[in-house]
């Protein structure tokens, strides 16, 4: 019995998968080789800034340089999503993506590298807050927590393969440009091989049909992002407080393995490359639970779920116990991340939709930057142990207050 119900389960999942347009598609193939991209660009863009000589501190302001012009610019962002269209948001975002990427594996100075992270976040802003609005105006209600979950999933998967095969990109520069590993030049190539695959990334969003909201001819304006101010305060209060708790350590996840595990860059790498799998598979499963359950109450139980499994990486001294422990809390707490979004665009009118997605990212970016910034301060002062305890209970609350703002009218609209 369990077993035929599992079949008919995978047979409604993939039919599902198959009912997708032609845009869906070509969204998702853009995901999957921007997240190669960026997997292997985020690998190694801390040790080439390192190669160039420049200071900690300095890597530091690069770092945030792009969160922070999420925290400004996102909400323009949706405000000229909703205006221009969102193909052509895309086809901006992705553009000024390659154009930062390759300024700064060609930058050596401090002022060249700070004014492409800038570049960067723009970008990165136009591409986050049109993605989940254009989602919406290309899928149908039965379909539309499939292709959150199935995008979500494969930019992870592709993140998977960067890793891995992007690990080796350095030594092989090296090897055959015949100069020392570990030098600016390997790590250089290596960033403009990420820019050529965000190039690739380039191509199919030039093949998507124009969306309905394409060229709209009536401007949107700021004030329509808050013409349901409750509404939109209930969708924004629980993103700020799960990403003050996240910025206190996802960010130094990989300085806490080495601290108290002293584990090689290697396994550093293996251990993140898992975390990509265990992400892109719990997505996957996420519309069956919401299928099940409900949206609201799928990801408020997964984000519960996850937190003695946090508990077990902060508590544990074993290394195995405690990479279980990070692989289980990256699955179950990202498994709901694209069931939320799909519910927020689903409350959200048409016309709002991008610049309601601008002030999410607005919230994540400004509380997870905030954390980030007071926890580099409090490792100083009292170490890791804390700020496990302390994100566990941002945990709590924030899933609660998801569960307690949206429950009902999860169940009505399923009803």
């Amino acid at each position: 019995m369990g077993y035929n119900l599992l079949v008919h389960l995978i047979h409604d999942y993939l039919s599902t998968l198959h009912s997708f347009g032609r845009n869906a598609r070509l969204y998702i193939l853009f995901s999957f080789a921007s997240g190669f991209s960026i997997a292997v660009y985020s690998l190694f863009f801390n040790l080439y800034v390192v190669s160039l000589g420049k200071s900690s501190s300095f890597l530091g302001i690069l770092v945030a340089l792009p969160m922070a012009m999420n925290l400004l610019f996102a909400l323009p962002a949706g405000l000229l999503g909703d205006r221009i269209g969102y193909k052509r948001g895309l086809l901006i975002g992705t553009f000024l993506t390659i154009a930062s990427i390759v300024g700064i594996a060609l930058s050596s100075s401090s002022s060249g590298l700070i004014v492409f992270s800038v570049v960067s976040g723009l970008g990165n802003s136009l591409i986050w807050v049109m993605g989940a609005p254009f989602m919406m105006e290309n899928s149908l209600e039965e379909g539309r927590t499939h292709l959150f979950s199935v995008q979500f999933s494969m930019n992870t998967f592709s993140g998977f393969f960067g890793f891995l095969i992007g690990g080796s990109l350095p030594a092989l520069f090296a090897h055959f440009l015949r100069i020392p590993a570990g030098g600016a030049v390997p790590y250089r190539a290596t960033l403009l091989v990420s820019a050529g695959l965000m190039a690739v990334a380039f191509i199919p969003l030039f093949f998507l049909h124009k969306s309905k909201r394409e060229g709209h001819s009536e401007p949107v304006h700021l004030r329509e992002a808050f013409s349901e101010p409750g509404l939109t305060a209930k969708l924004l209060v629980p993103e700020i407080v799960i990403g003050l708790g996240a910025g206190l350590l996802v960010p130094y996840f990989n300085i806490f393995f080495k601290q108290t595990f002293a584990v090689s860059d290697g396994l550093l790498g293996t251990l993140f490359a898992g975390q990509s799998i265990a992400i892109g598979i719990a997505t996957l499963t996420g519309p069956l639970l919401a299928a099940r359950w409900g949206k609201i109450r799928a990801v408020a139980a997964t984000q519960l779920a996850s937190i003695p499994f946090l508990l077990l990486l902060g508590c544990s001294n074993f290394l195995t116990v405690a990479a279980i422990g990070f692989l289980s809390r990256a699955a179950l707490m990202n498994m709901g991340g694209p069931l939320y979004s799909a519910f927020a665009m689903e409350k959200i009118a048409p016309r709002r939709r991008a610049a309601v997605n601008g002030l999410l990212t607005m919230s994540w970016s400004g509380s997870f930057a905030l954390s980030n910034w007071i926890s580099g301060h409090l490792q100083e002062t009292i170490g890791f142990s804390p700020l496990f305890l302390i994100t566990c209970i941002a945990y709590v609350v924030g899933a609660s207050l998801t569960y307690i703002f949206f429950a009902r009218v999860d169940i009505r609209a399923s009803d």
